[in-house]
């Protein structure tokens, strides 16, 4: 904050510093919905995925201090309240209900609430996201000689909201410079000019930047190391810079076509520009750091809530707005592909799914990032998904 100083000429006096802005109160992200207005709550997926993805939630929150309390549109829910509801839940799909009963169970005894979205019409923009899987080595070589580093030894993490409610939720990173600290180095400095020296081990080697810079925006993945051998590689914090679209920006300064940006065509205009390549990368400041995972205790990604996350059943949407661990329902529509993996259009996508994680590109009340697995078809559906829809968050009556 600048506080002007104004000196008159008559007697030079300073005029008294002006009071502090009072901090604007953020809008609720949350919307509770009437009877009238719920979904019809018909899942067109099956059910074992989504008991395992409930279960895992209802841990997270069995894990939490039990009157640890969650604020949804005024309502207030302990941790321990969650944990039942979710177990509840879990106990309908085992009743195996009838389309009918299922809907009408689902209506009497959870209470929805809906995303304010990004517009008048609760609009929700979903992306999705999967684990790839690059081409790596463990030694550095001609080929491989792009670094993929590990978590750095002056990397700290803070938790604001240990020192002020207010900021419950909110995470920085920074280092360490004398006394203070000071924002961590962005991606150029990393990569263009090595800031992170021998404080970051290089974990691994990779044959193309771009390869590290998608497995970055998924948060982890797998490690193609040769020789048949494949290791897991899971996220291990981040710089705490804010996340820049890339995408957004060669789209702003009209080098790609609006109507025909997806993955594919923005990998493409990466790949033939390669003098251009580490400059536009360095338009999105933040970082990932990865670890090497060898015990394969989970198949899959594990998310923000320390659980596994589930294939179609987790996603992430914005910590600072919507508690962890929520069972929510989407709706919106996903991509279809013929026998030869092109698009032929889209299809309802309307299914409960579980707030398991977050991202950086996932930022306000209209982001929701949808999790589809690894392999082949995982990629071509993350790749293809980019549709608008709604999103709600249901809890147990009390």
């Amino acid at each position: 904050m600048v506080l002007g100083i104004s000196l008159f000429a008559a007697g030079c006096a300073v005029t008294p510093p002006a009071p502090p802005a009072v901090p604007s109160i953020p809008p609720p992200a949350l919307l509770k919905i009437p009877e009238s207005r719920r979904p019809l709550f018909e899942d067109e997926a099956g059910t074992a995925s989504l008991r395992t993805a409930a279960l895992h939630s209802a841990a997270y929150y069995r894990s939490r201090p039990a009157d640890e309390t969650y604020v949804l549109s005024g309502d207030r829910y302990t941790a321990a309240e969650m944990a039942e509801s979710l177990a509840f839940f879990a106990q309908l799909i085992d009743r195996n209900p009838s389309r009918e009963a299922w809907r009408a169970a689902v209506r009497r005894h959870f209470q929805a609430y809906q995303s304010v979205g990004a517009d008048d019409r609760q609009t929700v923009t979903f992306s999705s996201y999967y684990e790839p899987t690059i081409a790596a080595r463990l030694k550095k070589s001609e080929i491989f000689r792009y670094p993929v580093y590990g978590r750095p030894s002056d990397l700290i993490d803070v938790d604001l909201g240990q020192f002020d409610p207010a900021y419950q939720g909110a995470r920085i990173a920074g280092r360490r410079q004398g006394q203070n600290l000071v924002p961590y180095h962005t991606r150029s400095d990393i990569d263009s000019d090595n800031a992170v020296g021998r404080k970051a081990k290089i974990i691994a080697w990779a044959q193309n930047p771009m390869d590290i810079f998608f497995l970055q925006i998924e948060g982890s993945g797998w490690l193609d190391v040769g020789g048949g051998e494949t290791l897991r590689i899971r996220y291990d914090g981040t710089n705490g810079r804010r996340y820049q679209s890339v995408g957004q920006h060669l789209m702003a300064s009209g080098r790609i076509p609006k109507n025909q940006f997806n993955h594919a065509f923005f990998a493409s205009y990466m790949a033939s520009h390669p003098k251009e390549r580490q400059s536009l990368l360095n338009v999105n400041p933040r970082y990932v750091f990865f670890r090497i995972d060898r015990s394969s205790a989970s198949p899959f990604a594990v998310g923000n809530i320390g659980v596994p996350l589930t294939p179609g059943r987790s996603i992430a949407t914005d910590p600072k707005l919507f508690p962890k661990g929520l069972l929510a329902w989407i709706e919106t529509d996903q991509p279809v592909f013929d026998a030869a993996g092109r698009k032929t259009g889209t299809v309802p996508l309307k299914r409960f799914v579980l707030n398991q994680d977050e991202g950086g590109a996932i930022q306000g009340p209209g982001r929701v990032d949808f999790f589809v697995g690894e392999g082949d078809e995982a990629h071509r559906f993350a790749t293809n998904f980019w549709q608008k829809g709604t999103l709600y968050f249901l809890v147990r009556k009390k």
